[in-house]
């Protein structure tokens, strides 16, 4: 493997700019080739990455693949055009870090993660919270058992989401496979799983689409194996972002709050100190070291699968008015 690694972009829209710059900043990578059929989108990228301007552009991913000699790809796609991207990739041999969510379906998940297995390639989803200390911190916390038994959990997403994305791609449900649950949520819904450690056993979901062909606000109560509680607010209509965790254990409690203050308490309430880990890492420089074979994944697909289970759930849910189970959608 050559000094540095030869990496594909499958989309150049707005979240392939910060790919690109974090890439940049570690020295270890050549972005050689990318994919991108809107102009408009290209030209964005573009001014907002200058250095990009001589890197081969091809037509479509099959090209990409084909011709790039590539050790790596970044699919940054609309959902839906996930799942045969990053089917074909692996297929060729390359790894993949993707945007979230990983696919649109469970069970395109559980193909393209044996799939994964099969060609012993890196599938890695860019969930950036997984490296974020407060989240890391109060993760390690929680297995280390300091919380004791998590008993409830609540999370509130608020997002201008629906004037943001009117008129693109977000609120179109051919290419985005569903609304603000599969879009900003899937980030919510994967780290309390990720953090907590949790089991999703049964959801019952409320939604609103305002008009939408896809969901907009959702609320929604979730029961977990482990007999806890717990509430999403996934709100895509808000005047502007606001978001807080809650997690109440038997020996004691995390607040996280919009500011980014994390209170944790003991079992009587008294504050405990909160020493944050040093991190810096994010989802590409860690995708980087899993090629070389230095690291694992932070953001394995199977956080993907996961979230995609309970998300299916809440959509039933919301379609069906009443909770339904995932052993009677998954039979697990």
């Amino acid at each position: 493997m050559s000094s540095k690694l030869r990496l594909g972009f499958i989309g150049a829209g707005g979240i392939a700019g910060g790919h690109y710059e974090r890439l940049q900043d570690t020295g270890q990578a050549d972005i050689v080739g990318l994919v991108e059929p809107d102009g408009a989108a290209l030209k964005r990228f573009h001014r907002r990455c200058p250095t990009a301007r001589g890197i081969a552009v091809y037509d479509d991913a099959a090209a990409l693949l084909r011709e790039g000699a590539l050790d790596g790809v970044l699919v940054l796609t609309p959902h839906a055009c996930h799942y045969e991207q990053i089917r074909a990739a692996l297929r060729c041999g390359v790894h993949v870090l993707s945007e979230k969510p990983l696919v649109c379906k469970s069970g395109d998940a559980k193909r393209l993660i044996a799939l994964a297995k099969k060609t012993d390639r890196v599938l890695s989803l860019s969930y950036q919270r997984h490296y974020d200390p407060t989240f890391r911190y109060m993760r390690d916390q929680i297995q280390k058992g300091v919380l004791g038994d998590i008993q409830f959990v609540q999370a509130m997403q608020a997002q201008e989401w629906l004037r943001l994305t009117r008129d693109t791609w977000r609120q179109d449900l051919a290419l985005s496979g569903g609304g603000q649950l599969n879009d900003s949520g899937s980030h919510l819904i994967d780290i309390v799983l990720w953090v907590t450690g949790l089991d999703v056993t049964e959801v019952f979901a409320r939604g609103e689409n305002f008009g939408c062909e896809v969901d907009v606000n959702s609320a929604i109560t979730l029961r977990f194996k482990n007999g806890a509680l717990g509430n999403l607010s996934i709100i895509g209509n808000a005047p502007a972002w606001h978001e807080d965790h809650t997690i109440i254990g038997s020996k004691g409690a995390f607040y996280l709050r919009q500011d980014g203050t994390l209170l944790q308490q003991g079992p009587t309430g008294k504050p405990r100190a909160v020493r944050l880990p040093r991190y810096t890492e994010n989802p590409d420089s860690n995708f980087l070291q899993c090629i070389r074979g230095k690291a694992v994944t932070e953001t394995p697909p199977e956080c993907g699968l996961a979230t995609l289970r309970a998300t299916e759930a809440m959509w039933r849910s919301m379609e069906r008015g009443k909770p339904v189970t995932l052993r009677s959608i998954y039979g697990v």
